[in-house]
């Protein structure tokens, strides 16, 4: 087969990948939320404390993804991934009939399934939304070593697409507002995805790469060869700080954008609206970013980011304006089109020549975690001082002393 073709072929598999991770995202379980708390009789409290613990619970769970990547290569591990999804969707399609199995009783129905809901959301959160976009990207950047970033960055922009069509995806799947039915079809899709997977998707051997960088440029990181090693770097918590702050208020103004909106008077269509014309400024950011990681600057990289998200949080405040309103889409929207690739690509721009799977797996736990407490914690910060504003303000003030230390200490990248 020719050689473009396998390239074509390896990045349209890794771009569906990514999009299958989906279903477990946010996005999907908040257009379900209202069917499934009708079919299961949980209140909106528990199932979002419910949810919150998965989200973590899965977060650490991927961990143990990125070492099977080290040892068993991604073709292997997506596999399997693909599998625990698949099993996980049909479980979930099941949900009543296995929890009015257990027991008549309506409180035992109820606590089996809230755990039952747990035990699947947290499987389906680590092998979903966490495992297949760091496995789809990784695969991206090693079919195409010498232009990583435009190559993750044009998978991005696929990616934003889907993302914003996905809660309509699952309402139409969800036949009848049943939740249920929606899993099912998937988990027939997991099965034929599996077997395409396994005729088509292998490993990239860095030997047969038609944009392979051969050699190498080594670098002062290069001969880091444990994660013992790696994490007693200060660089890298240089960068899991940023990160984790950004991911932090970044995803915490995004799940109460709405209220947000409402406190400022302004209807909460518009702040759902934003989402179609930020998707224009991630497909932008995401090359932008690409870009710029390509030529090996990381410190633009990450500069770009703090500014792109400290003038969003400034538009956020004064969104009640024309301008503000402009600068919060334009601000976030290059934010996170530059997040994801900044945090899938610059580990192998520092560490070069090193296995990618148990650093990533460290990055994107504890940026998810990070991002996943920004939700309660903003909203704990509201209720105490009656304003999100006050911890956006601290938030603020952090991004300005990372700007300024990532000037002045962080190491060039070569």
């Amino acid at each position: 087969m020719n050689k473009y073709v396998l390239l074509a072929l390896s990045f349209c598999l890794s771009c569906f990948l990514m999009i299958f991770g989906l279903p477990g995202q946010s996005v999907a379980i908040g257009a379900m939320a209202d069917s499934i708390l009708a079919n299961t009789g949980l209140s909106r409290n528990i199932f979002s404390m419910l949810y919150t613990c998965s989200t973590i619970t899965g977060c650490f769970l991927s961990l143990l993804g990125g070492f099977l990547v080290d040892k068993i290569g991604i073709r292997r591990t997506t596999l399997f991934a693909l599998l625990v999804c698949t099993v996980v969707f049909f479980t979930l399609g099941n949900t009543k009939f296995l929890c009015t199995k257990v027991s008549n009783a309506p409180a035992i129905r109820l606590w089996f399934a809230t755990a039952f809901l747990y035990f699947n959301l947290s499987a389906l959160r680590c092998f979903g939304p966490n495992m297949f976009p760091m496995l789809g990207r990784m695969q991206i950047a090693k079919t195409f070593n010498k232009v990583p970033g435009i190559a993750i960055g044009v998978s991005g922009a696929f990616f934003s697409i889907a993302t914003g069509y996905w809660p309509s995806i699952m309402r139409f799947l969800a036949k009848n507002e049943n939740w249920q039915n929606a899993y099912k079809t998937l988990g027939i899709v997991g099965c034929v995805t599996i077997v395409v997977f396994f005729v088509l998707f292998h490993d990239i051997p860095p030997d047969h790469n038609t944009f392979v960088q051969n050699p190498m440029n080594p670098s002062k990181y290069s001969d880091i060869t444990s994660q013992k090693e790696f994490l007693r770097m200060p660089i890298v918590w240089g960068l899991m700080s940023i990160l984790c702050l950004t991911s932090f208020i970044g995803t915490g103004v995004t799940v109460h954008i709405c209220d947000i909106f409402q406190k400022n008077g302004i209807d909460s269509q518009i702040a759902i609206r934003s989402y179609k014309y930020m998707g224009y400024g991630i497909v932008f950011a995401g090359l932008l970013f690409g870009r710029q990681i390509d030529k090996n600057r990381v410190k633009t990289c990450l500069l770009l980011l703090l500014f792109s998200q400290f003038f969003g949080l400034v538009g956020l405040k004064i969104v009640h304006t024309t301008f503000g309103l402009i600068l919060y889409i334009v601000g976030t929207g290059c934010f996170w089109g530059g997040y994801g690739i900044t945090r899938q690509v610059v580990w192998s721009k520092i560490f070069k020549g090193r296995d990618m799977g148990s650093i990533l797996s460290v990055a994107y736990c504890t940026s998810t975690v990070a991002g996943a407490m920004g939700v309660s914690v903003l909203s704990f910060a509201k209720t105490l001082s009656g304003s999100y504003f006050y911890l956006v303000y601290a938030v603020e003030s952090i991004l300005l002393c990372m700007v300024f230390l990532t000037i002045l200490k962080f190491p060039k990248v070569t």
